[in-house]
C-alpha cells in the first residue's frame, strides 16, 4: 500500500525588509505576527512539518513557545542573501531531521503571505497528494502566488544552478508538470514589501 505523501513546508523569513524598513515577519497582522499567522495557516492545512528560516535578530524577537507546532528554526546568517538561499537552507533542515522520503512534498511560501488562509493551504495539499508528481501553485484571479509545492523528485534541482535565480524557475522550466490551484484568500498573491502594502492588508 502506497504510504500518502508528507507536506514538508519552508516559509522564509530571514530578509533585511529594507523597503518596509522594519522587520516584516514580525509585524502584527491580525494580533500575532505576521510569520507566524502564515505558520499557523500551513500548519491547519495540513502541512506535516515546518521549517522557518529566519535571521537571527527574528529569532531574538520571536517567543518560540507560542508556537506549540512542529516547527523548527533555522537561521540564515545573511539577510541580504536571495530568497533561494533559504530554501536550501530549509531543504537541509528537513533532510538532516530524517524525514524526507521519496513521495513527499516540499512547499515554499514566504513569511508575508499575510492573510493566507488554511483552507486554500488545504487546496494545494490536497491537490499534491491526488497529483504528486506535479508542482502545485496556489493562484488567484489567474494570478500565480503562494504556496508553491514541488515533489521531492525536483529537490537536486532546486539546489542546482537552474534555481540560482529564484525558485520560480522551477516551474517556468517545466511548464507541462504545474497544476494551478485557483484560491479566495488575498494572502496567496501577498507581496507585503513597503509600509503601503502593508496598509491595504485586508
Amino acid at each position: 500500500m502506497k504510504r500518502q505523501p508528507r507536506i514538508l513546508g519552508i516559509v522564509t523569513a530571514a530578509g533585511r525588509s529594507r523597503r518596509m524598513g522594519t522587520a516584516k515577519a514580525l509585524l502584527p497582522v491580525g494580533g500575532r505576527p505576521m510569520v507566524v499567522g502564515v505558520v499557523d495557516a500551513l500548519i491547519e492545512g495540513g502541512v506535516d512539518e515546518v521549517v522557518v528560516v529566519i535571521s537571527r535578530a527574528i529569532e531574538q524577537a520571536l517567543w518560540l513557545p507560542a508556537w506549540p507546532r512542529p516547527v523548527q528554526l533555522v537561521i540564515n546568517d545573511d539577510p541580504d542573501g536571495p530568497m533561494i538561499a533559504s530554501v536550501r537552507l530549509g531543504l537541509a533542515a528537513h533532510e538532516a531531521s530524517g524525514v524526507v522520503e521519496r513521495h513527499d512534498g516540499i512547499l515554499v511560501c514566504p513569511c508575508d503571505a499575510a492573510g493566507l488562509a488554511a483552507a486554500d493551504v488545504r487546496r494545494c495539499v490536497e491537490a499534491f497528494v491526488r497529483e504528486r508528481d506535479r508542482i502545485v501553485i496556489a493562484s488567484r484571479h489567474g494570478r500565480k502566488g503562494h504556496p508553491l509545492i514541488f515533489p521531492v523528485s525536483l529537490i537536486e534541482a532546486v539546489k542546482s544552478d537552474e534555481c540560482e535565480q529564484g525558485l520560480n524557475h522551477l516551474a517556468r522550466n517545466r511548464p507541462g508538470c504545474v497544476m494551478l490551484i485557483p484560491c479566495s484568500s488575498a494572502g496567496t498573491v501577498a507581496n507585503v514589501n513597503t509600509p503601503q502594502d502593508y496598509d491595504q492588508i485586508p
